[in-house]
């Protein structure tokens, strides 16, 4: 979204400063600048496409542009140097930074008011050997604890996991997710998927875990790395409390992981915890790796759930289109189960309609064709012949086919479901799934 002259940017600016005197002088100063109406569209922009990082690189000639949006990199088009420098010294000066260096690394922030609501920006700049990289981030505020249905898990999975956490026989829960997608968000809406009201539930934590906001009825319990405690130093103290449910963060190693096993099956307490890893068996393995007792693990371990983020098409732009035949069998999906799927309207600037006129980039998603996230989950339960298999050949494609002999629902079925509901399309889950 642009604005000309007689259409100024409806934003108004917060700049860095103590006091308001301070943040009113600061306002005044750039307000006049050739850079401050350029740096309002720029800003606007961010925020119209919620682009959570936005990047700017500085050449002799020209300023490049790129918008991180739901976790994908997309060009915006370029700026002249002596715009760009315009604008770049407004965001600067009201960031509280020296808009004269242009070699140091610098910090700073200011906020915005845009549509009736505030944002936060922080600043980053940083020269590099063709010039000097900006980089603002927007805050946009998102629920820290977003439950497992606001993230799109399926009502039967939800239920089969309470069920299992209310179970007096339950053993232990391996959670799966990508560090910058989901790992943490992944965790918590697991976790909160436990039944947290008949039974005490603690989370062992690294010191200064806690400043998350925290889960309804799930008790922290920190140690502190830096005074050589682990995992387990809070342990035998918090066994006095009687805990029904102990959540481990991801556990380093497999002296650890032992222990806390050792100590589950003595105690009778089952166990959370988690791992990276792309998918179920993927973390599996990866914990494996890492030198536990094999047959003790998965011997005391009654799921792994994983979860990948993927984006959601625009519904407002989304295309539909008659699925061929040869590409429903491809997805495993019968003929006639599903008579529409959709994909992305990606717009291009210079695109005409049919009556030839410009078209315009959708007002919802800025002309990207997403518009958000949501989880895609993968819940696998452990079999006796799944854990035969992982003690003979501990390999992922041998894994994946026993699995597929027990009923396992494998995370691309699990994406084929969120395609035929026209959520997301195939081309994203071919992308999330070869990441």
């Amino acid at each position: 979204m642009s604005f000309d002259d007689d259409d100024k940017p409806p934003i108004e600016f917060v700049p860095h400063g103590d006091t308001e005197e301070i943040r009113e002088a600061n306002l005044a100063l750039v307000e006049p600048s050739p850079g401050f109406d350029t740096a309002a569209n720029f800003c606007c922009d961010i925020i119209n496409k919620n682009s959570e990082v936005t990047v700017l690189d500085f050449t002799q000639q020209s300023v490049t542009v790129r918008f991180q949006i739901d976790g994908i990199w997309h060009g915006g088009p370029p700026m002249d140097r002596e715009s760009g420098d315009f604008m770049l010294a407004t965001i600067k000066q009201m960031a509280g930074m020296n808009f004269r260096e242009r070699r140091q690394r610098q910090e700073g922030r200011f906020k915005t008011i845009y549509l009736r609501k505030g944002q936060k920006f922080k600043v980053v700049s940083q020269g590099v050997p063709t010039g000097e990289r900006v980089a603002l981030y927007l805050e946009i505020r998102k629920p820290s604890a977003e439950s497992a249905e606001e993230l799109g898990m399926r009502k039967k999975m939800r239920e089969e996991i309470g069920a299992l956490t209310a179970d007096p026989e339950m053993k232990d829960i391996l959670v799966v997710a990508v560090p910058g997608e989901g790992y943490t968000t992944a965790w918590r809406s697991i976790v909160g998927c436990a039944d947290r009201l008949t039974r005490d539930f603690y989370v062992l934590q690294p010191v200064g875990k806690g400043d998350e906001e925290e889960i309804i009825n799930v008790f922290p319990c920190e140690f502190d790395p830096a005074k050589g405690e682990d995992a387990m130093s809070p342990v035998p103290q918090l066994l006095l409390k009687q805990p029904d449910i102990l959540a481990f963060e991801e556990l380093p190693d497999g002296d650890l992981i032992n222990r806390v096993i050792d100590m589950s099956i003595e105690k009778k307490i089952p166990l959370f915890t988690r791992q990276q890893g792309k998918h179920c068996v993927d973390g599996l393995l990866r914990l494996l790796a890492k030198g536990p007792d094999i047959k003790k693990f998965v011997d005391h371990l009654d799921t792994v759930i994983a979860m990948r983020v993927i984006r959601k098409l625009c519904t407002n732009c989304r295309i539909g289109f008659t699925p061929h035949p040869q590409l429903l069998q491809q997805l495993g999906l019968p003929p006639g189960r599903v008579a529409e799927l959709f994909q992305p309207f990606v717009f291009k600037p210079g695109m005409l309609d049919d009556d030839e006129k410009e078209i315009e980039p959708c007002p919802e998603c800025s002309g990207i064709g997403f518009k958000g996230r949501v989880g895609l989950f993968e819940k696998l339960n452990m079999t006796d012949p799944l854990r035969q298999a992982i003690a003979a050949n501990p390999k992922n494609d041998y894994l994946q086919k026993v699995a597929k002999q027990q009923g396992h629902i494998s995370m691309f079925m699990e994406g084929v479901v969120l395609i035929a509901k026209g959520i997301t399309s195939v081309d994203e889950l071919q992308r999330v799934l070869k990441s």
